[in-house]
């Protein structure tokens, strides 16, 4: 089972109580994948089992109309249902000319959350949050129609793609999914992108933070390094003897611990010095060798 299965079989689950509610469910259907055939049938085409069962539900109960349910000629999961209605039929003719937002009767504080929902289950896709943050309506020519109703009723403000004959409405912002999560209602999903979401921010900064602590050894390897070769070279022309008392003890105990870090490096001066002040004491070193053009053997 996919993990878009797993949602819309969680929203199927999740009854309504009220017949407004349960109405506007089925009018989402319509909305979203409702046509008119020319025998003067209504056909909804559904791509999920559990989602043309529930259609079937609702047309009895809300309409009290008998539905055909059948395999759908485009191949796949589609299930098509048919049936006729009169109201079903005026509502697909008012899609094309009415603000849908008004078109949508809403008697309780849920009714445009459960018209949502019908839209979601007839042409919602979502991406299982541990891969891509990503929700999408594919609304055919509709998605006109019914964004000013996301807009309008939501706030939504989902971004617009084609693919091949669809339009598409989406959404790839982690917020913005969890907030259309919570309004269809969908607790477990939402939580899960959520935790998905921690999860994600979590690794990321563990990553930089190993990257970084990489890069700053890395910069640590290749300056000893240079330092070293820097001191053998002044070692070989017997110049470390013209440094000045401070830097050639630090030099010698360099080349004595080449493996040694500044710190470790530090806890063997005497008198004690700090990391910075074995490593300024280094620095003033390379500073002389380059003045006098001393560069480490290549």
């Amino acid at each position: 089972m996919t993990f878009l299965d797993t949602i819309k079989d969680e929203i199927i689950a999740s009854p309504l109580k009220r017949p407004c509610c349960r109405r506007n469910t089925l009018f989402g259907f319509l909305a979203a994948r409702g046509f008119l055939t020319e025998n003067e049938k209504i056909e909804l085409r559904l791509p999920h089992e559990g989602v043309a069962l529930l259609s079937v539900r609702l047309i009895k109960e809300q309409l009290g109309r008998k539905a055909e349910l059948s395999g759908c000629a485009h191949g796949g999961r589609y299930r098509t249902v048919r049936f006729e209605s009169p109201a079903a039929e005026s509502f697909l003719a008012a899609l094309y000319t009415d603000d849908l937002a008004q078109l949508v009767q809403k008697h309780c504080p849920s009714c445009a959350a459960c018209f949502l929902r019908g839209l979601f289950l007839a042409a919602g896709h979502i991406t299982n949050p541990q891969k891509a943050y990503h929700l999408e309506f594919s609304f055919g020519d509709r998605a006109a129609f019914l964004l000013p109703f996301m807009e309008s009723e939501f706030g939504y403000s989902p971004k617009i793609a084609k693919r091949k004959n669809e339009t598409l409405l989406y959404f790839k912002d982690s917020s913005a999914i969890e907030d259309v999560l919570t309004v269809l209602g969908i607790n477990d999903a939402a939580f899960l992108l959520m935790n998905c979401k921690i999860e994600k921010q979590f690794r990321n900064e563990a990553n930089r933070r190993t990257n970084c602590e990489a890069g700053n050894i890395t910069r640590a390897v290749n300056a000893a390094a240079k330092t070293l070769a820097v001191l053998r070279r002044m070692e070989e022309e017997d110049l470390l003897s013209s440094l000045p008392e401070e830097l050639y003890a630090i030099a010698t105990l360099r080349l004595s611990y080449p493996e040694a870090s500044l710190t470790q490096l530090a806890s063997l001066t005497t008198p004690p010095l700090t990391k910075s002040g074995v490593n300024h004491r280094l620095q003033k070193i390379l500073e002389l060798a380059e003045k006098k053009n001393i560069l480490p053997d290549t």
